[in-house]
C-alpha cells in the first residue's frame, strides 16, 4: 500500500494499528490505524475513515456544521464550526 499525503509526497505505511480505542466524548469507539512516519502539522485535522463514522453510528449535518455519533441509545452531538480565516490555501 502507498498513501499520496499534502503536497502529492508518496510514503509507505509502517503498519497497522488495530482495535486502537478513541475516546470522544463520553464515548470509546475500536479504530484502526494506518501508521505513517511523516512530519506532522498541528493545523491538519486528523482524518476519520468511513469505518469509523459506520463504528460511530455517525450522523454529518453539513448544512447545519455538526455531527451526531451515537452508542445504543445515547447520542453526542459534535461542533464542526471552524474559523477558515486561520487556514490558507497559500504553499508554505
Amino acid at each position: 500500500m502507498t498513501l499520496e499525503l499534502a503536497k502529492r509526497a508518496i510514503c509507505t505505511p509502517d503498519g497497522i494499528a488495530s482495535d486502537v480505542f478513541v475516546p470522544v466524548g463520553k464515548f470509546t469507539f475500536p479504530a484502526d490505524f494506518v501508521v505513517v512516519d511523516y512530519e506532522s502539522d498541528p493545523r491538519v485535522p486528523l482524518i476519520l475513515g468511513r469505518p469509523f463514522l459506520r463504528t460511530a453510528c455517525a450522523l454529518i449535518d453539513v448544512y447545519g456544521e455538526e455531527m451526531i455519533l451515537r452508542d445504543r441509545d445515547e447520542r453526542l452531538t459534535l461542533n464542526m464550526k471552524h474559523d477558515t480565516a486561520s487556514y490558507s490555501n497559500h504553499p508554505h
